[in-house]
């Protein structure tokens, strides 16, 4: 059986899922193509791709987190924003990657027959390439150009399809946004970052773990859910308790915010 799971979301926007939840994209255009993360790369990416397309493959990182760049050593280069280099680079180490295997035995997921952990273990960032705001990826009939997203990472990005008007995200606007750890921005640039995007040219939007085409309209609920988050009317939330995050809830929307994020300004 197949690692993942492929979905034909549009003729020219596929959805590759990870058992782990998490989703990466290729887009298809005439001449290249591009995609959008790389999930934990357990299961090999090329390999699937090669069932959809056989044209070149160029790969571009939301963000720099291990759900989504943990594959871009099975790729000969990845576009990340270099304000991610470092969190990529720590969420890649051996270290993260061993704990990694370890969830995944404790969760009963199946690995693929040809797995080999020890290659998996030392896989590291891959090459990573220095990605600016505003490149347009030409993939023959097909821009995506690359949007500045940053609040769940210093470096997050969205790729915005302009012929079809889609938006790409990531982890940058989730029905769970983590905007509490280190990396994370303050709750304020985060919503300054959604007020600019929600102005952009586009009607859908895609997040990183769900392949459900969302609204535009859903960035309001984002951003007002951020405006109205305060400790006082969240819970302890109890994942990386080290951080002492508290998650917000609103109108089917989280936030997942800490005390310094609430306050810091930078």
């Amino acid at each position: 059986m197949d690692y993942y799971k492929v979905n034909k979301l549009y003729p020219w926007l596929y959805s590759i899922k990870d058992p782990q939840n998490v989703f990466c994209y290729l887009a298809v255009g005439n001449e290249r193509a591009l995609l959008f993360d790389t999930v934990y790369g357990i299961g090999s990416l090329p390999m699937t791709i090669k069932k959809i397309t056989d044209k070149p493959v160029c790969v571009v990182l939301g963000h720099g987190h291990l759900d989504h760049a943990n594959g871009s050593c099975q790729f000969d280069e990845a576009w990340v924003h270099e304000a991610d280099f470092e969190v990529c680079r720590r969420d890649t180490s051996e270290e993260v990657r061993r704990e990694t295997l370890k969830q995944l035995k404790e969760w009963g997921v199946t690995l693929p027959e040809d797995f080999d952990p020890e290659v998996y273990v030392k896989g590291g960032t891959g090459n990573l390439k220095k990605l600016p705001v505003g490149k347009v990826f030409d993939l023959g009939g097909l821009h995506l150009e690359v949007i500045g997203m940053g609040g769940h990472t210093a470096g997050s990005i969205g790729l915005l399809v302009k012929e079809h008007k889609v938006l790409l995200v990531s982890d940058s606007a989730n029905t769970q946004t983590w905007i509490f750890r280190l990396e994370s921005l303050s709750v304020k640039q985060y919503i300054s970052m959604l007020e600019r995007v929600i102005k952009l040219d586009f009607d859908i939007f895609f997040m990183g773990h769900s392949d459900t085409p969302m609204p535009k309209s859903d960035f309001n609920k984002f951003i007002n859910a951020a405006r109205h988050a305060a400790i006082e009317k969240a819970e302890p939330f109890p994942l990386l308790p080290e951080l002492k995050g508290f998650i917000y809830k609103e109108d089917g929307v989280e936030i997942v915010i800490s005390e310094a994020t609430l306050t810091n300004n930078r």
